[in-house]
């Protein structure tokens, strides 16, 4: 727990008044229009009644940006895809030296999808279609976006190098750059508020479906090994998929430091479960939230509140 003040650009979600022995934590997302954002979001605003605390919304330039913060105990809760928690807490890729030892698994929340999108009225149908194409690369300052849309890719065995690569910051910088007309092809979480933005903006968008087989998987898995293939159905408000659309998909995580206290974490995961239904009405894409996949074993450390609720429940399966 921490103390805040002075903080920009946060939005306070408590919808409820609090207990004096209440306390206030920080859930660190990416920016606003997000998917980060809105999973921080739609929990900040459900969870607070059942779990007697306040949370407030902090947005960040990127989940990578978050890791070292909860770390060292100044964000107390994130949410980042399975490579990006296994990476920091192994001291791999972009945290090859700097182990988070402080990391804990709280929750696995949902199979994320993600994918490249281009105009609907776009002649680019497929992943393979990007070939010498103007998309977004580098993410220098995010660079899990980076290794993530390599792997979408990879699907299609296609590399960086054979499209026309346009280098980028970050997630939120790769949409605006398509919706100013830099790239050809955006990419992003489906789901995410920012694609009804980019949408309004272009006149409409379409997610390209990646290659549905054991092959193409493989080629996907050497770049991100947790990742797998899932078909997306349509859904009202869900932004650029009209027709099932393959797409690659991988778990995320809700995660805190070892500093919260267990028994706020085992009030907050008995919340998530509690109000499963709440919060996919606040925000769409938790609809696929399923409590009883929250411990799954991702062969990652759990926080230790979080465990103490799973193994009453029956969910530890070990």
């Amino acid at each position: 727990m921490i103390k805040i003040s002075k903080i920009t650009a946060i939005l306070a979600l408590t919808l409820f008044s609090t207990a004096a022995s209440s306390a206030q934590y920080v859930i660190g997302t990416s920016g606003q229009g997000t998917a980060t954002y809105g999973i921080g979001s739609a929990m900040a605003s459900v969870l607070a009644k059942d779990a007697g605390d306040q949370f407030v919304v902090q947005p960040h330039g990127g989940t990578g940006k978050i890791v070292p913060l909860v770390n060292t105990g100044k964000v107390d809760y994130s949410l980042a895809n399975i490579l990006e928690v296994a990476n920091a807490v192994k001291g791999r890729g972009p945290f090859k030296g700097r182990v988070s030892e402080n990391l804990r698994v709280v929750a696995v929340v949902y199979p994320f999808e993600v994918g490249f999108f281009v105009k609907s009225d776009s002649d680019i149908k497929t992943v393979a279609d990007l070939k010498g194409r103007k998309v977004s690369t580098e993410y220098s300052g995010q660079k899990i976006i980076g290794i993530l849309s390599r792997a979408v890719l990879a699907n299609a065995g296609l590399s960086v190098a054979d499209v026309d690569g346009v280098p980028v910051t970050n997630i939120i910088g790769n949409a605006d750059d398509f919706s100013a007309g830099k790239t050809e092809a955006g990419f992003f979480a489906v789901g995410a508020g920012k694609m009804n933005q980019v949408a309004a903006a272009v006149g409409g968008i379409r997610f390209l479906p990646v290659i549905n087989n054991d092959e193409a998987a493989k080629r996907m898995q050497k770049v991100v090994p947790p990742s797998y293939v899932t078909v997306t159905k349509p859904r009202k408000g869900l932004t650029g998929v009209e027709v099932d659309t393959p797409l690659m998909a991988y778990d995320y995580l809700l995660y805190a430091g070892s500093h919260v206290p267990d028994s706020a974490v085992a009030k907050l995961v008995a919340a998530m479960a509690k109000n499963r239904k709440a919060m996919s009405e606040a925000y769409g894409p938790l609809t696929k939230f399923d409590p009883a996949n929250m411990a799954k074993d991702i062969g990652l450390p759990f926080h230790p509140g979080a465990e103490s609720y799973y193994k009453a429940q029956g969910l530890w399966k070990r």
